[in-house]
């Protein structure tokens, strides 16, 4: 599952710099190295989650919203939820960022 490949670049708007491997995508993190996850959605809802490669942090986000009214709102959706699962895979506790 993580011999990976990196996703198309349709894909890459909404995971830039990711790569898939068999039901699992790879994403960098801001604060260096990266995330394992594996998101969806069905009737309204999505979520997006992450672990990290050592399985030492682990988050979920779940909206009860899909914005799918157009691909400007899908996209925003995509990147705050992924702003918020790195955020909490790279904060160290320490007072912020």
């Amino acid at each position: 599952m993580r011999e990976t490949v990196p996703v198309s670049e349709e894909l890459q708007e909404f995971w830039p710099g990711g790569r898939y491997g068999l039901g699992l995508v790879e994403r960098p993190l801001s604060c260096g190295g990266g995330y394992w996850g594996h998101g969806g959605g069905e009737a309204g809802y999505i979520t997006v989650n992450g672990a990290t490669a050592d399985g030492g942090r682990a988050v979920t986000v779940s909206m009860s919203t899909a914005l799918g009214d157009s691909h400007d709102s899908m996209l925003r959706q995509e990147r705050v939820a992924g702003e918020l699962v790195d955020r909490a895979l790279c904060d160290t506790g320490g007072g912020g960022k």
